[in-house]
């Protein structure tokens, strides 16, 4: 229950702040009374009437200075206290924007950018700064059908690029991922079936594609049997955390997508946990521009693609080199 004010209690604060000035003057004119008193009436030769006129006009001049210093002490003490009062909070404040400072820098993103439906030039010219800043890429998604020609065009050298993307062979993981594209606009009239399928042949195009990235650095690659709502590109000094769920990711081919500095909570946890995923996925192997396509037909027949021979390979390189132009074109232009 709220505490309800007692009638006159501000009044009587009021009063009583203003009680020790009274007092002050009040003392002031006692004294001067009295030791004028003293001093007059032991002169006997002075008249009373002038004794009572010297008496009044000491306590007139005592309680005008006493007013006046009374004045300008309350005047100097409501400065002081307002100096004193003003300094300690603006210690409090910068304390407080310093600890604000520090829960932004741990828990909210630095940067964000909105679902498209086109390439965000924003989007890639940042994250393309933070490629050239690292020393490693490392991806988690559904396919890094993009990755190959991030690291064409960059001319940063790498030491290393890590890959985790959907287990092709896992049917509950593909259809989940497939269920999150049913609303984009290139799934109009698809079943959920085609867009599974869609999504193992780019699966199987991006092996392809990331395994003719050797000769740029060493690719390692990993698969795992779930899915997961968000996608991940973590370098030195960022992490990029695009949101497939969300509303306005559903509609559209790129999604939103969030950015957070290495010294958050967040790049710290989901760092950690993408190589521990890494760590324990199946069909895990590194390429080096030493292995050959002998090696990569047995790593696809591996990966559930054993259709997949020599000719295929080429049809699907073609391809991908197709689908891969608007993107390095958008690279090339979005300046920096």
């Amino acid at each position: 229950m709220a505490a309800r004010e007692v009638p006159g209690l501000g009044q009587a604060a009021s009063r009583s702040r203003r009680r020790p000035y009274r007092y002050a003057i009040a003392l002031v004119l006692a004294c001067v009374a009295m030791v004028a008193l003293v001093l007059l009436f032991v002169a006997k030769s002075v008249s009373t009437q002038d004794k009572l006129t010297q008496i009044g006009t000491g306590l007139a001049g005592s309680a005008i200075f006493a007013l006046i210093y009374t004045v300008l002490a309350n005047r100097e003490y409501a400065e002081l206290i307002r100096d004193e009062i003003g300094t300690q909070l603006r210690g409090h404040v910068t304390e407080i924007m310093h600890q604000m400072g520090q829960l932004n820098q741990l828990f909210l993103p630095t940067d964000q950018y909105p679902a498209t439906q086109e390439f965000d030039a924003r989007f890639n010219r940042d994250l393309t700064r933070d490629l050239c800043a690292s020393s490693f890429y490392f991806f988690r998604g559904t396919s890094a059908k993009y990755l190959p020609g991030r690291l064409r065009t960059s001319d940063h050298a790498l030491e290393v690029v890590q890959v985790i993307s959907v287990d092709p062979r896992d049917d509950s993981a593909v259809n989940a991922r497939a269920a999150d594209r049913r609303r984009r606009s290139g799934s109009e009239g698809k079943t959920l079936s085609d867009i599974a399928q869609d999504i193992r042949e780019e699966i199987l195009s991006s092996v392809v594609a990331l395994f003719d990235c050797r000769d740029v650095c060493s690719i390692e690659l990993g698969f795992v049997a779930n899915t997961s709502p968000v996608r991940m590109e973590i370098f030195d000094n960022a992490i990029y955390i695009s949101l497939y769920r969300m509303t306005e990711s559903l509609r559209s081919t790129h999604p939103a997508t969030v950015r957070f500095a290495k010294e958050s909570q967040t790049y710290q946890i989901f760092r950690d946990e993408c190589r521990r995923q890494l760590d324990i996925s199946a069909l895990r192997r590194r390429f080096t521009a030493r292995d050959s396509d002998t090696e990569l037909l047995e790593y696809l027949l591996s990966l559930g693609y054993p259709e997949v021979d020599v000719t295929q390979l080429h049809r699907l390189r073609q391809s991908h080199r197709e689908f891969i132009v608007p993107f390095i074109r958008a690279l090339e232009t979005m300046g920096t």
